[in-house]
Parts: C-alpha cells; sequence; structure tokens
C-alpha cells in the first residue's frame, strides 16, 4: 500500500496512475481497473490536510534547527528570514501535494475499500 502510495498509483491494482497533470489534476478514476478516486463531494480534503502536517513537520524541524543550532551570524534580516519561510512553506506544499493525495487515497481504500462502480 505505502509503494503504491509513494508511485501515486492506483490503491487497487498498483498500475494505474493517480494524477493526469501538473501539479495535482487527480485523474475521474483508474486508466488500468476503472476504480473511480472521487468517493464523494470535498472527498480530498483529508489530502489537504496531510500536506500541511507534513510541510509544517518539515519546516518546524528546519526551524528548530537554523534557531537553536546555528548561530546567529546576522545575514538575513528579520525580512529576509520571512520571506525564506513564507517560500519554503509554498515550495514544500507543491512538494508533498502528489504523495499526501496518494497516502490519503491509498490509506482509505485499504481501510474500506471500494468498487470501481461506487463513488462519485
Amino acid at each position: 500500500m505505502l509503494l503504491s502510495a509513494w508511485r501515486c498509483r492506483c490503491p487497487r491494482c498498483h498500475a494505474g496512475a493517480l494524477f493526469g497533470g501538473w501539479p495535482n489534476r487527480v485523474l475521474p478514476r483508474c486508466p488500468e481497473c476503472g476504480l473511480k478516486y472521487f468517493r464523494e463531494e470535498g472527498y480530498f480534503v483529508g489530502g489537504m490536510v496531510v500536506t500541511y502536517i507534513l510541510a509544517m513537520a518539515v519546516i518546524a524541524v528546519v526551524s528548530l534547527l537554523v534557531f537553536f543550532v546555528l548561530p546567529d551570524t546576522g545575514v538575513l534580516s528579520e525580512n529576509g528570514k520571512m520571506a525564506v519561510w513564507f517560500a519554503s512553506a509554498i515550495l514544500l506544499t507543491l512538494a508533498f501535494l502528489r504523495p499526501s493525495y496518494s497516502l490519503w487515497i491509498s490509506l482509505d481504500y485499504w481501510i474500506e475499500p471500494w468498487e470501481p462502480g461506487e463513488g462519485r
């Protein structure tokens, strides 16, 4: 299940792609087995929550390292530091979009499998 989620593949057949475009256009169904990826309206809100949690966890770890491990060198002003953190948050969110959505649908399918005809 985790390998399929990492590879962004269908949780049922492990062969069909989940995404059809960048950054995050989820296909309506698996091109291989026909499993519908949208079970209900607002289904991928959980994926957005996973994305947020992963991005904030990485930012928190990096922040701790920067503030407590590295000395204050005075290279960046406070505004410069804020710009770096905002840019990091945006880039991490984009980096975690696909894996988070894929993990969300894989976990949901693992917990409560559904048939290809079910869903929206």
